[in-house]
C-alpha cells in the first residue's frame, strides 16, 4: 500500500465487495493445531451470535487442519467458496502480519497489514495478533463500511491454525446490541441511586459483593476524573490506586478512554480484563456515564461464545 492516508487506504479496502476483515503482527505462533474445534459444524447462513461467530472460524481451522495450508489457503481465496457467507468471509495472515487470503481483496495478499489503526487509533491487527498467539478470541474495532464514506462497529473472531499464520472473520454490530436494554437499566439504576444517595452510600454499597450491584460478573466500578478507583467490588486492595496510566492486557489505556466518554456525556468503552467467574482474559464492553461531575461509574459485559446477538 502506496497511500499516505490511512482512510484512504481503509476506504479502498472496504470499496472492493467488502470490508477487508482483519489483519495482525506479532513475533511468536501459536499452537501447532486448532484446539478444541472437533465436531465443528458449518453454518446454514452468517453468524449472528457470538458462538455462531466463533464455530464460524472454527470450521475454517478444522478444514485447513485437516486439508493442510495450500489447499485452505485456496479455499479462503475464492470468493465463491465455501467460507464466504454474504459479507462475513475467512481471511489468513501470518504472524508477521503479510496477509495470506483476503477473499475479496486478491491485489493486497503478500501486503503487510500491522500498520493499521481504525478511525480512533486502535492498533487492531496488533491485537488480532496477540489474541491469536494466545489461542483466539474476540475484538471489536471501527471500520469502514462496505460501499460508504462512514464507519461501523465491528467484531471479529480470531485464532491460530498452526505456527506460521491464523485466520478470523468478523460480522459488523452496533453498541445498542452489546449495551442492552437490560445493561443500560442497570447502569441507570446504579447513577440514580449515587445521585439520590451520594458518594459516601454508593460507593459502599458499589463495593459491597452481596449488594445488589453485583450480579456475578455484571458489577458497578468507579473512578474519579484523575483515574483513581472509587469502586471495584472484586478489586478492593485497588481502592484509593491511580490507574490513570494504565493499560489493559493489550496495550490499550483503556482508563483514559473511560475518563475521555463519562466527561463527554457517556458511552462505550472495550478492553480487556480478567473474567473475576473464570479467571480469564477477555474483552469486556462497558457503559460509562457521569455522576456529578467529579466522579463517572460504569459497568459492562465480557463478550463469550454464547447467545449474544451480534448482528440483525
Amino acid at each position: 500500500m502506496k497511500d499516505t492516508s490511512l482512510f484512504a487506504v481503509l476506504l479502498v479496502l472496504a470499496s472492493i465487495a467488502v470490508a477487508a476483515g482483519c489483519t495482525g503482527t506479532g513475533p511468536q505462533p501459536g499452537p501447532s493445531a486448532p484446539a478444541g474445534t472437533t465436531g465443528t459444524a458449518a453454518l446454514s447462513g452468517p453468524p449472528s451470535t457470538s458462538l455462531e461467530l466463533k464455530d464460524y472460524v472454527d470450521h475454517a481451522a478444522v478444514f485447513a487442519h485437516d486439508e493442510g495450508k495450500v489447499a485452505a489457503l485456496a479455499a479462503f481465496r475464492d470468493p465463491a467458496g465455501p467460507f464466504v457467507t454474504g459479507d462475513v468471509y475467512n481471511y489468513a495472515l501470518e504472524y508477521s502480519g503479510v496477509a495470506l487470503a483476503l477473499p475479496f481483496q486478491p491485489g493486497l495478499v503478500g501486503t503487510n497489514f500491522s500498520p493499521l489503526r481504525d478511525s480512533v487509533g486502535k492498533p487492531y491487527t496488533d491485537i488480532e495478533i496477540q489474541l491469536a498467539k494466545s489461542g483466539g478470541g474476540y475484538i471489536l474495532y471501527r471500520y469502514p463500511y462496505p460501499g460508504t464514506n462512514t464507519t461501523a462497529l465491528k467484531i471479529s473472531y480470531v485464532r491460530p491454525v498452526d505456527p506460521t499464520y491464523w485466520i478470523g472473520a468478523g460480522v459488523y454490530t452496533s453498541g445498542d446490541r452489546l449495551i442492552d436494554p437490560a445493561l443500560r437499566t442497570f447502569i441507570d439504576g446504579a447513577k440514580t441511586y449515587a445521585q439520590q444517595n451520594g458518594r459516601e452510600k454508593a460507593l459502599a454499597a458499589f463495593n459491597n459483593l452481596t449488594g445488589p450491584f453485583v450480579q456475578g460478573d455484571l458489577y458497578v466500578f468507579a473512578y474519579d476524573y484523575n483515574g483513581t478507583v472509587l469502586a471495584w467490588p472484586y478489586r478492593p486492595d485497588q481502592l484509593g490506586v491511580n490507574r490513570f496510566n494504565d493499560t489493559d492486557p493489550v496495550g490499550q489505556h483503556h482508563i483514559q478512554a473511560m475518563i475521555r466518554a463519562a466527561g463527554n456525556g457517556g458511552g462505550m468503552v472495550d478492553y480487556y480484563s480478567t473474567d473475576p467467574s473464570t479467571n480469564t482474559t477477555e474483552l469486556k464492553v462497558s457503559y460509562v456515564t457521569d455522576v456529578d461531575g467529579t466522579w463517572f461509574l460504569g459497568a459492562g459485559r465480557y463478550i463469550r461464545p454464547g447467545p449474544l446477538v451480534l448482528r440483525a
